[in-house]
């Protein structure tokens, strides 16, 4: 597929700009996923928070215990953020799942109120009351499985670098992945027309449905060594498309790099 495409060039451009998203909302950091308490991973087994985002507004269910050590659950639609977000505890009664389901059945009672607020992409606090009980916890993002990177891409590394136009390096994207570590190469033509070559090499550190990869990279331009330096993409998306992230890094020509890594799966 690659080799139908016009190869893209420029280590550095200033006229051209190019954006890979660092999640899937455009609002803020997508904190959808399943939350337990603790942190930097959850260490308090058998109750959890789900939450789903959509733009500006997060739906989530609590499963919990009563006093009687019965389940518990409850629904809030948060808003606010971009990273502290409330709304009103709701509990629900309905239907027997046994039956037909009917809708009128459906009564909400406000119990209480709840907060998150997020301190970074993977880990927050979170405040809920029910029945004059206020709970506070610690909660990070729960694993249930690490994903795999492997594959063909078009993609590559933009971002800014002070004193510079900015630094671009896109075009063919290869990635190998063994356990959790990674290897991704791109290879594409600099401005001076000279092909080049950057490898990326770090470990995969699942956290839910997101991830980071952090190490070190070298770039090669007609095979001579050119900038060798440290990385890290954190707030990483993945799925069947492809892959982004917000990254970092810095080199020995520009000590502080700031953009998005990420790439289009090929589909062959």
């Amino acid at each position: 597929m690659f080799k139908t495409i016009a190869r893209l060039g420029a280590a550095f451009i200033a006229a051209f700009t190019l954006s890979l998203p660092a999640a899937a909302t455009t609002f803020s950091i997508d904190y959808s996923d399943l939350w337990g308490g603790g942190v930097p991973s959850p260490t308090e087994s058998g109750w959890g928070l789900n939450l789903i985002q959509q733009g500006d507004v997060i739906f989530g269910t609590m499963f919990v215990y009563g006093s009687d050590s019965t389940a518990r659950w409850f629904s809030v639609t948060l808003s606010g953020g971009p990273t502290s977000w409330s709304g009103a505890l709701d509990q629900t009664t309905g239907s027997y799942y046994g039956t037909t389901w009917n809708s009128a059945s459906v009564t909400h009672s406000t119990v209480g109120t709840m907060t998150v607020s997020f301190s970074s992409a993977n880990s927050g606090s979170l405040t809920y009351n029910v029945g004059g009980v206020t709970v506070n916890k610690q909660i990070s993002r729960f694993s249930l499985r690490a994903s795999n990177l492997t594959g063909k891409y078009l993609g590559g590394m933009v971002a800014t670098c002070p004193g510079t136009n900015g630094l671009l390096i896109f075009d063919t994207l290869n990635v190998t992945q063994n356990g959790s570590a990674t290897t991704m190469t791109i290879d594409f033509l600099n401005s001076s027309s000279q092909q080049g070559h950057c490898t990326y090499n770090g470990t995969l550190t699942t956290t839910g449905r997101t991830g980071s990869i952090g190490g070190n990279y070298n770039c090669t331009y007609n095979g001579v060594a050119g900038n060798v330096g440290t990385f890290n993409v954190t707030n990483l998306e993945m799925s069947m498309n492809g892959f982004n992230g917000t990254y970092t890094g810095a080199d020995q020509f520009c000590s502080s790099q700031s953009g998005r890594f990420g790439g289009v799966k090929d589909v062959q």
